[in-house]
């Protein structure tokens, strides 16, 4: 399979770390601007947990999930059978290929950009497939700014493969930076950015659930960068185990940066959003 496919491929392991996602405690941003009506393409919806919501929130408007995952899309329509939400379907795609033309208020992709080398193109059919006067949400991650105190070497170790694993493969680390100028390249206006920047410490409720998911990252893609040659199967196993024993010690606190970037694809009236 050629590299960049293998990196979009997102292993059975991640599944976790997306079905404990909810709009409020991973995209403030998109559940502050659903509204009963919208039309809503979700880009990359993965399991669809995310998605199934906007649908609830977006009803009677029509929600579409998209992914090129054979197994999330498996997993977004066991949770929700087609017929269970009238107004959410799930379809196979790759939104790079485009071919959706004015149909959606809002067109949003969280987390995806990431993972893709050729950003231009995804946002280019992204903005063709909102209507005019609608609006593209993108969320992502500055991956080089993520903290954690006192880390384990192993994981130290870890986390300096995965940069370099992902700048290989000409993916951006650091994209939420560029995505201002992108969105703007792509012809839309109003721009607005929403840092979301989240810190927890072992102490507070959400501890678990968001520096677990990094325990989840090196279980899973730890195994792609396994087999790419940018760990041995010991050190992933060391990041995994050390990683274990650092969550559970006084003190463990994380910082990891995020932001929500959105523009309107220009002319038309604005939808209720």
């Amino acid at each position: 399979m050629p590299s960049r496919a293998r990196h979009i491929d997102v292993p059975r392991e991640a599944l976790g770390i997306m079905t404990a996602r909810t709009l409020a405690n991973s995209h403030p941003t998109l559940l502050g601007l659903l509204r009963p009506g919208l039309d809503v393409l979700d880009v990359g919806c993965g399991p669809g947990t995310l998605t199934i919501e906007t649908a609830r929130r977006a009803l009677p408007g029509r929600v579409v999930g998209l992914d090129v995952n054979p197994e999330m899309l498996a997993a977004a329509r066991g949770a929700s059978p087609p017929g269970a939400l009238p107004n959410l379907t799930f379809l196979s795609g790759d939104i790079r290929d485009g071919g959706w033309d004015e149909e959606f208020d809002l067109v949003n992709a969280a987390r995806v950009l990431q993972w893709i080398p050729d950003v231009a193109r995804a946002l280019t059919a992204m903005v063709a497939a909102a209507r005019p006067g609608g609006l593209v949400v993108v969320l992502d991650y500055d991956h080089t700014l993520a903290r954690w105190t006192d880390a384990p070497a192993a994981w130290t170790r870890f986390y300096d493969a995965f940069l370099g694993w992902r700048e290989a493969a000409r993916l951006d680390n650091a994209i939420v930076r560029r995505l201002p100028a992108l969105l703007g390249d792509a012809g839309l206006t109003e721009l607005r950015t929403a840092p979301q920047v989240t810190a927890v410490r072992q102490e507070d409720p959400d501890f678990y659930r968001i520096s677990g998911m990094w325990r989840l990252v090196a279980d899973s893609r730890g195994r792609q960068m396994v087999e790419a040659g940018w760990l041995t199967h010991a050190e992933r196993n060391a990041a995994v185990a050390a990683y274990t024993d650092w969550m559970q010690a006084p003190g463990a606190a994380l910082t990891i940066h995020e932001a929500c970037v959105l523009g309107r694809r220009p002319g038309g009236r604005k939808p209720r959003s």
